[in-house]
């Protein structure tokens, strides 16, 4: 007996088979990221449908970035569906490839200790400031004000460990 196939001729869309790339993102979350993510999920899922629309994410995103994203951003996001609901597996797999493309707490200690000339541990805030508002994904000075505003800064120098845990608490 032969396979079922879907016949395209016949109006029937094949199905989409995932990437590669993003089965093995989601297999590598952690636990614990796994099982926050799923209550974030749940959190965000207010009608109880088991899928987010677009208008929850923006709020989602709004209220976890503390500012609205763009049309282009949410577009972005929910191109990366196919047209498919954001279910439970989607969200996971989405930010699972995300968290996946975040450098390791070690790495981004590394880069702040070839900033840290003194081998102090600190290393100037302003400097800080112009890199992360000029280099790579550039920051807005709101965006660095928050951040600086949740760090503490003595004699215009930032400990960078401190930095570092901030943003391991931000990715989960």
């Amino acid at each position: 007996m032969a396979p079922l196939r879907s016949n395209p001729s016949k109006g029937h869309k094949p199905r989409r088979v995932p990437k590669r790339g993003s089965i093995r993102a989601l297999a590598e979350l952690e636990p614990h990221q796994s099982a926050e993510l799923r209550e974030f999920f749940r959190l965000i899922d207010t009608n109880n449908k088991g899928v987010i629309e677009k208008e929850y994410l923006r709020t989602m995103l709004t209220l976890w970035n503390g500012s609205a994203p763009t049309e282009e951003c949410l577009d972005e996001m929910l191109n990366d569906t196919c047209g498919v609901p954001l279910n439970i597996t989607l969200f996971l797999t989405l930010f699972a490839q995300k968290l996946r493309d975040v450098d390791s707490p070690e790495t981004i200690n590394h880069a702040f200790q070839c900033m840290d000339i003194d081998n102090s541990g600190t290393i100037n805030a302003q400097e800080l400031r112009v890199w992360l508002v000029t280099k790579g994904d550039c920051l807005t000075d709101a965006e660095v004000d928050e951040i600086f505003s949740r760090m503490t800064i003595k004699d215009g120098r930032l400990e960078y460990d401190a930095f570092v845990k901030m943003f391991q608490n931000i990715q989960l």
